[in-house]
């Protein structure tokens, strides 16, 4: 009998651990992170032609609150047009909450990391929800709008499990030149990881 229970110990210790070692939250965050750092892109380049022909071709009034439904046909009617592509690395980043880069950032959020170092590993693409009519690319084709080349790091959580924090880079282009580093800020609010402004 105790064979059977130290047994089932190891199974479901087995089946609550991740292989590459980023927990469940970890994935929730870096979700919402591909999704913020690539959906703002087609709206910010919109012409009003354009804007004007999509929403009539939809049926959608401009001159009314555009409701979420509305708004999310025009994205999905943009990324179509443009045939948005991007990159993004297979392995993310380590994490350092000690380091120069989060220090700041961390004692501005009140942020006590719940892990100070995290290693950096590899990611699996599979976990990660990429925004609809947005293609990944190993590389740029010509008939399509490349957005340019995410890498992640890992997001530090704050103890309390409600706030967090992630560091990303958006290169310009494939090969990882002429990047922006930038951070976004989370707070988790009814179960749901959100952007902080």
């Amino acid at each position: 009998m105790k064979k059977i229970y130290t047994i089932s110990a190891l199974f479901l210790l087995l089946i609550s651990c991740n292989s590459d070692g980023i927990s469940k939250d970890e994935y929730a965050l870096l979700n919402e992170s591909v999704n913020e750092i690539l959906k703002p892109y087609g709206m910010t380049h919109l012409s009003q032609d354009e804007m004007n022909e999509i929403a009539a071709n939809n049926g959608i009034d401009l001159n009314q609150t555009m409701s979420e439904k509305d708004a999310k046909i025009i994205e999905d009617a943009i990324a179509m047009r443009r045939k948005f592509e991007f990159a993004i690395s297979d392995s993310i980043e380590s994490s350092s909450a000690s380091s120069n880069v989060y220090r700041s950032l961390l004692e501005l959020d009140s942020i006590v990391p719940a892990k100070e170092n995290l290693k950096a590993t590899t990611l699996d693409l599979t976990k990660i929800k990429f925004p609809e009519n947005y293609e990944k690319v190993e590389k740029p084709s010509e008939n399509g709008e490349f957005l340019g080349k995410i890498t992640l790091s890992r997001p530090i959580i704050d103890k309390s499990g409600e706030k967090a924090i992630i560091y990303y880079q958006k290169c310009k282009n494939i090969t990882g030149n002429d990047c922006m580093p930038r951070f976004i800020r989370f707070r988790k609010i009814h179960n749901e990881w959100v952007k902080r402004s």
